[in-house]
């Protein structure tokens, strides 16, 4: 780096749409040139730099962007960059970490500091990483995994390191728009955050339209262009509330809308069953489907019969490209206990005494997005109807 740049911490708030308020900051290095602004991330992403010299440029944004959150005077939170590989000398050494140190320097209180692990390499194996991670633990800072999302490994660190926060890969998330396989990764990495406890954030939201997937998968944190630039000093981000509140609300309105249409079809699905009546129909079950599927409305695809265990008692019956039905023996005895939807269709229908209807997903076969009406017959036995969505 030449003379003429100037080394100075920009700070990115991490906005929280429980609160519609600004969680806390994540650090981003910048230099200031006659050219303008610059990121510092292909510097420490060079590995023809030495780890000395980014470990010394890293060590002074830190101590800096410290000194001016302490200058703040808010209370909120900082979100630290820590690369791995920089802590394998201290595996074998009692000394302090030097972020810690700083931290008593200038009498910021650990819970303030969210440490986020920023890199996959990590020439230590990952029982050390999670000892070395223990000890900002045990200081009172919180964790973050940086880009989840990419890489094989990232599974396993997240398991050692037994995170607070999830921050999801920013390529992830622009991919998920377009693509389907994407967008399942991104879903699911939200379902397991909410079942073990963690906040999500997803860095990169720079239009309304990442905005609202964020919201869709159930994420609570944003970071990113669309809510609020990096900057030199810490903003609130005042000027994003109100236009973030309104995303929110268009996206409930849109979703109450979307939820309520499918209220209706399952209702509309209730009638038809009440009023085809199968428990007085003398025939087999096979011949009862037969007879029902000429009624069915246009949405329903796929029917078929299991037992409270989930085993298929029926063929399936599947709506061909001209309308007509074709029937098909090939799944007979196969056993979807294992699918998501079963066990709550088949409880919540015995209990309510009317068919109910499953969250979307992605069906196995087709691919295609769809939701299951779950109908109890009596004697064990359960229709299911395959919808589009």
């Amino acid at each position: 780096m030449s003379p003429t740049e100037k080394i100075v911490p920009f700070f990115q708030p991490v906005f929280s749409v429980n609160t519609f308020s600004v969680l806390g900051y994540e650090v981003l290095a910048r230099k200031i040139t006659p050219q303008g602004i610059e990121s510092l991330g292909a510097f420490f992403h060079d590995p023809q730099v030495p780890p000395e010299n980014k470990i010394k440029v890293d060590r002074f944004v830190r101590r800096r962007a410290l000194e001016l959150f302490k200058q703040s005077n808010k209370n909120l939170r900082l979100f630290l960059n820590i690369q791995p590989q920089w802590l394998y000398p201290f595996i074998s050494k009692e000394t302090n970490f030097p972020t810690l140190e700083y931290l008593d320097e200038y009498g910021i209180s650990a819970d303030r500091v969210i440490i986020e692990i920023s890199e996959t390499e990590f020439s230590a194996d990952y029982e050390n990483l999670s000892r070395l991670i223990d000890r900002y633990r045990k200081a009172g800072c919180q964790i973050a995994v940086d880009d989840v999302g990419r890489g094989f490994n990232n599974l396993e660190r997240i398991i050692a390191i037994r995170p607070d926060f999830l921050k999801v890969d920013t390529q992830l998330v622009r991919r998920s728009i377009k693509e389907n396989m994407a967008r399942n990764l991104l879903e699911t990495l939200g379902s397991f955050a909410e079942k073990s406890g963690l906040g999500l954030i997803l860095e990169g939201i720079e239009s309304a339209e990442l905005f609202r997937l964020g919201l869709e998968i159930g994420a609570c944190y944003y970071q990113g262009f669309f809510i609020a630039c990096p900057a030199p000093h810490l903003t609130e981000a005042k000027d994003s509330v109100n236009f973030i509140k309104q995303e929110v609300e268009d996206y409930i309105r849109n979703e109450i809308h979307k939820r309520n249409s499918q209220y209706q079809r399952n209702e509309e699905l209730n009638k038809l069953m009440k009023n085809f009546n199968f428990s007085n129909i003398k025939q087999s079950l096979e011949e009862k489907i037969s007879n029902l599927i000429q009624f069915l409305p246009d949405y329903c695809f796929r029917v078929y019969a299991c037992d409270c265990y989930g085993y298929q008692r029926t063929p399936n019956f599947t709506r061909n490209l001209g309308g007509g039905w074709t029937v098909s023996g090939e799944y007979l005895n196969r056993n979807w206990s294992w699918r998501p939807y079963f066990f709550r269709g088949v409880t919540t229908a015995s209990q309510l005494g009317r068919g109910i209807s499953s969250e979307p997903y992605i069906d196995l076969e087709t691919k295609l997005k769809v939701w299951t009406f779950c109908y109890d017959l009596g004697d064990n036995l359960y229709l299911f109807i395959d919808c589009l969505t």
